[in-house]
């Protein structure tokens, strides 16, 4: 768990280059990381130029799987992105917004995460509400599967959207870390 992820054959072949690198070109190329504390236990957290770009548990095969998804070699980052440790705790009103990159995904999935995004700290939407506020209010399903591929789970609070039932449904943390995320947002804002 502590383990480095394996170095980068592309990160190793430019730092063998006679020449240094134009200023900010390993940025746009690499992606960094970082280890951090949230809600949900250590996560991994990638982020690029742009923002951040992908969160999950830590453990084994994380960076390989960020290698995988976004095809971008990884370095380990000296600090974390400005505003990321308050908006893995769940933001709130007096919070910065960190910069998020959603490259990569379709412009219906970037919608919803936006979508998402919006709901405040301690209220939850249905599904058909994100649906609605994106223009396809027959794509309950299809937010459903864009809010299950969320890149970026906390950061994009995805686990305030709930079914219209009222029961919860599903979460890339297990559906127990969403029902504690709720309530501890609750009863901070209550």
């Amino acid at each position: 768990m502590n383990r480095d992820p394996r170095p980068d054959p592309l990160i190793e072949g430019l730092a063998g280059l006679a020449d240094d690198a134009p200023p900010r070109l390993l940025d746009r190329i690499a992606a960094r990381w970082v280890r951090a504390d949230s809600p949900v236990g250590a996560v991994f957290v990638a982020f690029t130029d742009r923002g951040v770009a992908y969160v999950r548990r830590d453990g084994p095969g994380v960076a390989e799987e960020f290698r995988r998804r976004f095809g971008r070699p990884l370095l380990r980052a000296d600090s974390p992105p400005d505003g990321l440790a308050p908006a893995l705790l769940g933001g709130g009103t007096a919070a910065p917004e960190v910069a998020v990159d959603l490259r990569g995904l379709t412009g219906f999935q970037a919608d919803v995460l936006r979508a998402a995004r919006t709901i405040p700290r301690g209220q939850v939407r249905p599904y058909a509400w994100v649906a609605d506020l994106v223009g396809r209010p027959r794509a309950v399903r299809a937010v459903g599967t864009a809010l299950a591929t969320n890149p970026v789970p906390l950061v994009i609070p995805c686990h305030r959207v709930t079914r219209s039932d009222g029961t919860l449904g599903q979460y890339i943390f297990g559906a127990d870390a969403k029902a504690d995320l709720l309530r501890e947002e609750r009863a901070a804002a209550g």
